[in-house]
């Protein structure tokens, strides 16, 4: 069985203008569908996304020209034009021409909910003709209800080959614990007041018939489903989690961008009124 912690590697984090934010995740990405083959026309989506040649999935989209949605809740218009510098860096680089159709491909603007995501996936894709079960990367990253967007798709048979979940590392292992759906605000300044734990998670995407292939330290959850399990071995939370200060350290300055450090790093430790504020699912 494969070991996926064996191919992380950096790869197209300097194919835009600016350097994209990452955690040696493209070689993990480029060995999981060198071994479970892709659809016969690449489709990714990743919420939360500014970059029109993405985040965690850029290896994916660049490596098979894929087609992608890309949105989050507001983008700049320097942002804008950053994007389209990054479309004609790529060309360049690769010295393909087939790249500037990402020009027609960017990050749109739209304010996810749990009580919208479906109806917006469902118009999107049947604008682009693709199933439910065809999408290879469905990524989602927006540190607040991302538990209750996972579940809202995985309850309408949403089944992307790839589901790539953030956790949130300063919450407990042994909780399953997650940020309130819409409507609730946090009233703690404390970064580490985000998202959901791994547990939470974890419970989510086994009832569904996923299994756990990578974790990327203190960041993402890679699940693949079921029925592809027994090509990769499964990571252990309790061995793949830096838990000090000092571990964090150390995974970032091997597996990051040069300089980087999570927002959260030099915050204060959850409390119990802080942790009294998530939902136990």
């Amino acid at each position: 069985m494969i070991n996926l912690n064996d191919y992380r590697k950096n790869i197209y984090h300097n194919y835009g203008i600016k350097e994209c934010p990452h955690y040696s995740e493209d070689g993990v990405i480029e060995k999981i569908f060198t071994e479970i083959g892709l659809e016969e026309k690449p489709f990714i989506v990743e919420f939360g996304e500014t970059r029109s040649l993405g985040t965690t999935t850029r290896a994916f989209r660049i490596i098979y020209l894929s087609r992608a949605m890309y949105f989050v809740g507001s983008i700049d218009f320097y942002s804008k034009i950053l994007n389209i510098l990054d479309v004609l860096k790529t060309t360049f680089l690769t010295r393909n021409i087939k790249y500037l159709k990402f020009l027609m491909n960017m990050p749109f603007v739209f304010f996810v909910k749990p009580e919208n995501i479906v109806n917006l996936f469902d118009k999107i894709l049947a604008k682009e003709f693709i199933k439910r079960n065809n999408i290879d990367i469905l990524t989602i990253d927006i540190d607040s209800y991302d538990y209750y967007c996972v579940k809202e798709l995985l309850e309408h048979e949403y089944k992307p080959r790839l589901f790539i979940v953030e956790y949130n590392p300063n919450l407990p292992i042994g909780l399953a614990l997650s940020y309130p759906n819409v409507g609730a605000l946090s009233l703690s300044s404390n970064r580490k007041v985000y998202g959901a734990s791994y547990l939470a998670m974890n419970n989510l995407m086994q009832k569904f018939g996923y299994e756990l292939v990578y974790i990327s330290g203190f960041c993402n959850l890679f699940y693949i489903r079921n029925e592809y399990s027994g090509v990769f071995t499964k990571p252990d939370i309790n061995k793949e989690l830096p838990v000090s200060k000092k571990e964090v350290i150390e995974f970032v300055d091997l597996y990051c961008q040069k300089g980087f450090r999570p927002s959260w790093l030099e915050e204060p430790d959850l409390n119990e009124e802080e942790l009294r504020f998530f939902d136990r699912v």
